[in-house]
């Protein structure tokens, strides 16, 4: 079973990150996550810091994320983990080839982001937040 772990980044004004998917073979154009799939024997928040410094450039001290979920309950052949920070400050975003651009949103705007994407992942950060 394939493990995929993202990662919610709040800032210091309460604004949510929130990346679009560039042309993706997986859910092009789609609202997304800083994340990704744990290699090896990479435990989650070894694979969160190298997928988040890969797809934003942020480095910060991924230990203090809060574990927001793990499970299956939204997919049968991956489990899922979900983690979230505060950060002190808004980091500056530099973006992969993975994704088109990115913005910081309110809360509610995220959760209707996530409501409407077609990932299942985001569907699960939907209903973690709400």
């Amino acid at each position: 079973m394939k493990h995929v772990v993202k990662l919610v980044i709040i800032d210091n004004n309460n604004r949510h990150l929130i990346l679009k998917r560039s042309n993706h073979p997986k859910y092009p154009n789609d609202p997304d996550l800083p994340g990704g799939t744990l290699e090896g024997n990479e435990e989650p928040l070894q694979a969160l810091a190298r997928e988040i410094k890969e797809e934003t450039g942020i480095v910060t001290n991924w230990q203090q994320a809060t574990k927001l979920y793990e499970g299956t309950d939204y997919a049968t052949s991956y489990t899922y983990h979900l983690y979230g920070i505060t950060l002190k400050n808004r980091p500056e975003v530099v973006i992969s080839w993975e994704h088109s651009s990115y913005e910081w949103i309110e809360l509610d705007e995220f959760l209707e982001k996530a409501k409407n994407a077609k990932d299942s992942y985001m569907h699960m950060v939907y209903d973690v937040l709400k």
